[in-house]
């Protein structure tokens, strides 16, 4: 970025996370993205009142670019990307093609979405809401990771975890198409250290033990945004073979957690328009639909 861009993000820095300039300056690292770039705003006087950090990713059916906010792209790590001071301003009047999902944004010109998103409650009240045939799934569950002990964990333990989640990838025949496995880890772990870096978030990082061996790991991150306290489950690795069924246990440890009763827990977009991710379809079954929030999808061609 430019010497001019800098000092714009630092003049309308307004504390959230995402107007951190460190992490903008990490998004402009993202290898996928084509032709990164500031697009700032003014208003009538000249002053400047908005800026969003935008890249190419998609295509259209007939080859066009598509514009997006570099924190939504599935090869980035960011979880629930909330927007940079004033983007609406810039949102608004998009004249080009531009899709962007985004589980925070209630602008007028945006449509709204079901999204594996809740409010933390208490571990009875969210059984009130479940089926029968479900709540008998999610107990067996739950009683399987009582075995587990949880210890708080470190971003060296995220690496050693990797492995896992390679395997259960290799099984699905990858999920970020070209992007190298290695790459993809990287990059997580990047973010993650600028996140812990900028002082706006706590990194929640539980490492799960069985015979003193660690067969699992959890990373969320917990911000303030608008007023609202959110957590944003970013990943869960764990072994196959000795933790079967640990990321929904996790997440319902995470969302039952009285420390962060009322606070948005953000599981990340299992999918749009009616179409769900590869292993993605637990999102929704965990998050019973009286409970799921919703998201921003701003989809313009």
């Amino acid at each position: 970025m430019y010497k001019e861009e800098l000092q714009i993000i630092k003049q309308l820095d307004n504390g959230n996370l995402y107007a951190d300039i460190l992490l903008i300056e990490e998004m402009f690292r993202y290898s996928d993205m084509r032709q990164s770039h500031l697009r700032i705003v003014y208003n009538n006087k000249g002053e400047v009142c908005g800026y969003l950090p935008v890249a190419y990713y998609y295509r259209t059916s007939h080859g066009d670019n598509i514009l997006s906010y570099i924190a939504s792209m599935p090869n980035s790590p960011p979880v629930s990307p909330t927007y940079t001071p004033g983007a609406e301003n810039i949102l608004k009047n998009i004249a080009q093609p531009y899709f962007d999902s985004d589980v925070i944004a209630d602008f007028p010109f945006t449509q709204q979405h079901m999204t594996a998103s809740l409010y933390a409650l208490p571990l009875k009240q969210y059984w009130q809401s479940l089926s029968a045939s479900r709540k008998k799934d999610l107990r067996r569950k739950l009683k399987k990771a009582e075995h587990f002990s949880i210890q708080a964990g470190n971003l060296e333990d995220i690496r050693i975890a990797w492995q896992w989640m390679q395997q259960i990838w290799d099984q699905r025949d990858g999920r970020f198409g070209s992007t190298p496995y290695d790459q993809y880890l990287e990059t997580t772990l990047s973010w993650l250290k600028v996140l812990d870096k900028s002082h706006r978030v706590e990194l929640k990082i539980d490492k799960y033990m069985l015979d003193n061996k660690m067969v699992g790991i959890n990373c969320c991150a917990i911000h303030c945004y608008n007023n609202q306290y959110h957590c944003d489950d970013y990943l869960t690795w764990y072994d196959q073979d000795k933790a079967s069924g640990l990321g929904i246990s996790s997440t319902i440890n995470n969302f039952t957690n009285p420390k962060l009763a009322g606070y948005r827990y953000n599981l990340s977009n299992p999918g749009l328009y009616g179409n769900t991710q590869a292993g993605h379809q637990y999102k929704w079954d965990i998050i019973p639909e009286p409970l799921r929030l919703t998201q921003s999808v701003i989809d313009i061609s």
